[in-house]
């Protein structure tokens, strides 16, 4: 038995408000770069299930940029730590890491030899350094800034000329190698200095400020051309610029929810793209790649900006930039679902790996459980609510209150029941039909359509018989030493699988109440699942660990190590050959298994 991830449903860029965002691609146009957590994401721009995750960095990533060969990737993270590695092999064989700053990494550059690199952000004693790649070694100073440095770029063509942006409302003008300070750039911003970048032909440079304005340079001499034209200037701070492949036009993204297109001979505006009024509808980082044109918001969403119709993109790709939580699978559409920590909900479409977004009012707080039947999707969460929702129109329904945060939600046939930290709830027709107190605290849920189980923090799992809109407790299965982390009935409904926080797994029979039980997992179980023909369970932990078990066998019949860098929280099968898990590192990745 073997397992090969099949794709990754990657994560979108981590964002922060007010703080620019730079999504960079590879020298050959097919790949974006771009942070997420902890990782690092390599994503092919037209084939969006085409992805790779970069897992080494020891704190969550800031920035990361090709090496004009394409051969290394520099990366940089909130420590100061500059990993350089290679993206030939699948391994990414690191070939440095280097402590370049006290504090966090917020922008890196090479040079066109791919010999040195410029690493800028902040720290106690300096704000930037500029190193030969493969050592680590000093090739000059960068220096004349009173507060952290926030962009930094180098003239890709000889004489190597260099630029920085900063904190200060500076941005400095070096030459070398060695770098070293030659003045001021005669700027006028009276903001931050965002972004600077030098054009592909090396002849011009352009800063761009929180005070609303970019100005262009002469890229050998750093002497000021011209502004950016007040007509048509942003309404809001600048926090990204990108230079078109011809170096004869500028992309810049701001907080005014547009991005522009500037030319770079007249610093006139020629387009505007309009995005939605929302607050995260902010432009936070754009990058322009051969032909594509594209930009990030608040949310993290990257657009591909269409030039014949600025207002609306070509494609607008979602994805999680938190933990996600929990994900279900609906096997009549083959649609996906997922939940990310911060309550955004998505449908994924696993053709494409595209995912899009339901409208109306949305959970408040983590969603905990997912479940989709009969073209409805079943949520609840920490909000103290559950919710039922119209998959056809992708729209949140209306909220049913429960006395606490939501642990569990179960559908099976009619019945659907949800359990809060106090009680246990029947709902029909999109209201609670009735309260069932739990003088012990819940944790999970899972229905059969006859019986409900319900996990306890005691330890215990609590049977419940249905009888009509009410529950009666049967009896408790009393065999755990942990708290209960996650229950789930086969699809036959006779057997129950049941997961706690001492690692272990236990898959009881409806019946006669005999169970077998495995302990192969090193953390606590946080997901569980069956196959379709009820032969196979699949769990997933804390330990970063994905087993399958055969009910007929002692042992797991397939172990899949570090799968999710970070922990485990949910997992499902997708078919009868393939699973999908969700991790603290954001993404959702599909495995094929080989029985």
């Amino acid at each position: 038995m073997s397992a090969t991830l099949k794709t990754i449903l990657s994560p979108s860029p981590v964002v922060t408000r007010g703080k620019s965002v730079f999504v960079n691609g590879d020298p050959k146009g097919n790949n974006l770069l771009y942070c997420s957590g902890n990782a690092i994401i390599i994503r092919n721009m037209n084939n969006l299930l085409e992805a790779d995750m970069y897992y080494e960095h020891p704190a969550a990533t800031t920035v990361a940029k090709y090496s004009p060969s394409g051969n290394y990737i520099a990366s940089g993270d909130v420590q100061g730590n500059l990993r350089i590695w290679d993206t030939i092999n699948k391994e990414h064989i690191l070939k440095i890491t280097i402590k370049a700053l006290s504090g966090a990494i917020n922008d890196i550059a090479w040079t066109s030899d791919n010999q040195r690199l410029i690493v800028v952000g902040d720290g106690k004693e300096k704000f930037g350094v500029a190193i030969l790649w493969d050592s680590g070694s000093s090739v000059g100073e960068i220096t004349g800034h009173s507060k952290q440095i926030l962009s930094c770029d180098v003239k890709p063509t000889r004489p190597f000329r260099a630029a920085t942006g900063s904190e200060d409302f500076v941005a400095n003008w070096f030459e070398g190698p060695p770098f070293k300070f030659k003045s001021i750039l005669k700027t006028e911003h009276s903001r931050f200095v965002n972004c600077v970048r030098f054009s592909p032909d090396g002849e011009k440079l352009v800063t761009v400020s929180s005070d609303k304005k970019g100005v262009i340079f002469d890229g050998k001499t750093g002497e000021k051309l011209i502004d950016l034209a007040a007509d048509g200037a942003h309404a809001g701070g600048i926090y990204c610029v990108s230079w078109s492949p011809d170096s004869k036009q500028i992309l810049t993204a701001s907080g005014d929810k547009t991005c522009k297109v500037w030319d770079a001979a007249t610093g006139a505006c020629t387009k505007t793209f309009t995005f939605g009024s929302d607050v995260n509808d902010q432009q936070l980082g754009c990058l322009w790649q051969g032909d594509s044109l594209l930009s990030v918001n608040l949310n993290g969403d990257i657009s591909y900006l269409d030039e014949t119709n600025t207002a609306r993109p070509k494609q607008i790709v979602k994805g999680h930039n938190k933990l996600v939580s929990t994900i279900a699978f609906d096997r009549a559409t083959g649609a996906l679902f997922s939940s990310s920590i911060d309550g955004v909900l998505l449908q994924w479409d696993l053709s494409t790996g595209l995912a899009s977004s339901f409208s109306g009012p949305a959970h408040k707080n983590q969603i905990t459980s997912i479940k989709v039947v009969d073209n409805k999707v079943y949520t609840c969460a920490k909000d103290d609510s559950a919710k039922i929702s119209s998959l056809a129109d992708q729209t949140y329904g209306a909220s049913i209150g429960v006395d606490s945060p939501a642990v569990g939600i179960a559908v099976s046939g009619d019945l659907t029941v949800t359990a809060s930290m106090k009680s246990v709830y029947v709902i029909k027709n999109g209201a609670i039909v009735s309260t069932t107190p739990a003088p012990y605290e819940p944790t999970c849920i899972s229905t059969n359509g006859s019986q409900v189980a319900v996990g306890g923090k005691d330890k215990k799992i609590y049977i419940y018989t249905v009888s009509g809109n009410n529950l009666t407790q049967s009896h408790t299965l009393d065999a755990h030493r942990g708290e209960l982390s996650k229950l789930a009935y086969s699809p036959s409904g006779a057997l129950l699988a049941a997961g706690d926080t001492n690692r272990e797994v236990i898959v009881w029979d409806g019946k006669t109440q005999k169970s077998s039980s495995w302990v192969n997992h090193t953390g606590r179980v946080n997901a569980i699942d069956w196959s379709q023909d009820s032969k196979y369970v699949v769990s997933g932990g804390l330990d970063s660990q994905i087993f399958v078990w055969d009910l007929e066998k002692s042992g797991p019949l397939l172990q899949i190590k570090n799968s999710h860098k970070g922990g485990v929280n949910e997992i499902v099968f997708t078919g009868a050959n393939s699973i999908a898990s969700a991790g603290n590192d954001n993404s959702i990745k599909i495995w094929n298994i080989q029985f």
